[in-house]
């Protein structure tokens, strides 16, 4: 019955009506990016037109009888969720026993979960801003808590490569006045390249920051204009608590949101699982004139797949689908697509009914009919 069903649904929308019935409305990335980004994560599921959700590994390696491997299980998209309007990203650390498995950077997956996070990205490139969570940090030691920009080049010449590393961090745990380990305290980085005179951290007091409850981190990113000295200012809870002036980014980055596991400076993970759960994001952008643009050397790589047609991001491509689209093109009320690129089919930044032809034949290829069925 069910294929039955979706032939049937899929006959209603006939060629005519695809072609010339329907009103070519269009879209854009432009157009569906307001000035001011923001995300309080109150859908059912990832707005996935805003975000990517990475699937990679960095924090170095280990040997292990002799053999070298990556030393964490990298970030997966099983451990990114939305629940009751937060952002979960789930960390799982050494004592974690159970199916997920984590990945290597050579994009095979470990034999274990172990010490394997979530972590996701905005899609789009942001310059100057203010940039802000509301969050409840892990609390446990051993796994890092984080918020950070991030564009990363390589330059070749020859065979010699340059790195360009622009980013600003926000990264829990730092370390105290006695240099142990404190969740009271932050990481706050600002890079231009990835050498040991091209970054500068800071390990400012803010409180205490594992006490279950949400606290707001915010840096104001400044690339400088004739009125704004370039600096990032660091703020916890409302106060400014630091502001650096040394190698201040000024690329275009993404935006990324992550609960990972680094290799020693963060401690032991001796626990099973915890959670970094965020409950807004932010961005106001400045548009100050040291902006520069991104030139990103991998920006299609190290994310999770998405699934074409997926309009309504439940994870399948089906009916519900292109009957969603089609809603949406004819300019229904309260249609909203979770994920408009899903259907780009054309692959040229907008919407039409050319698409929705496209989608349709696509979705009638990848059903097969069968009178047993009906």
């Amino acid at each position: 019955m069910k294929k039955f069903f979706i032939a049937k649904s899929l006959t209603l929308l006939s060629a005519a009506e695809l072609m010339f019935n329907i009103v070519p409305l269009t879209v854009t990335a432009e157009d569906e990016r307001s000035d001011v980004f923001y995300d309080d994560f109150s859908d059912s599921c990832l707005d996935t037109d805003k975000w990517l959700i990475a699937e990679k590994n960095w924090g170095g390696t280990v040997t292990s009888d002799g053999v070298k491997q990556d030393y964490n299980g990298g970030v997966i998209a099983e451990n990114v969720a939305l629940r009751d309007g937060t952002l979960v990203l789930t960390g799982l650390g050494n004592s974690y026993r159970g199916k997920l498995r984590g990945i290597n950077r050579d994009k095979s997956r470990r034999a274990d979960g172990m010490r394997c996070g979530g972590a996701i990205a905005t899609k789009d490139y942001f310059g100057s801003g203010s940039y802000e969570i509301r969050a409840k940090i892990a609390p446990e030691l051993g796994c890092c808590s984080a918020m950070w920009t991030f564009e990363y080049e390589e330059k070749y010449s020859g065979d010699d490569v340059s790195i360009v590393n622009h980013e600003i961090d926000i990264e829990f745990p730092g370390r105290d006045e006695n240099d142990e380990l404190s969740l009271s305290h932050a990481l706050c980085t600002t890079w231009i390249g990835e050498g040991g005179n091209e970054h500068k951290t800071a390990v400012p007091y803010c409180g205490d920051q594992a006490d279950g409850e949400f606290h707001t981190y915010r840096f104001d990113w400044h690339t400088g204009s004739d009125s704004e000295i370039p600096r990032v200012e660091y703020y916890f809870d409302g106060v400014l608590t630091y502001t650096s002036y040394e190698f201040i980014p000024t690329n275009e980055s993404r935006f990324w949101l992550g609960l990972w596991f680094p290799k020693n400076w963060a401690g032991t993970p001796d626990f099973d699982r915890t959670e970094f759960v965020v409950d807004h994001v932010s961005i106001t952008p400045f548009h100050e004139s040291g902006d520069t643009p991104q030139h990103e050397s991998y920006p299609d790589s190290g994310w999770a797949e998405q699934l074409r047609g997926d309009v309504d991001s439940d994870g399948s491509f089906d009916t519900a689908d292109l009957v969603l689209l089609q809603k949406w093109l004819l300019g229904i009320s309260d249609t909203k697509l979770k994920n408009w690129r899903n259907a780009d089919f054309c692959k040229d930044g907008r919407l039409d009914s050319l698409d929705l032809c496209i989608m349709r034949r696509e979705l009638v290829s990848s059903t097969s009919y069968s009178g047993d069925n009906v």
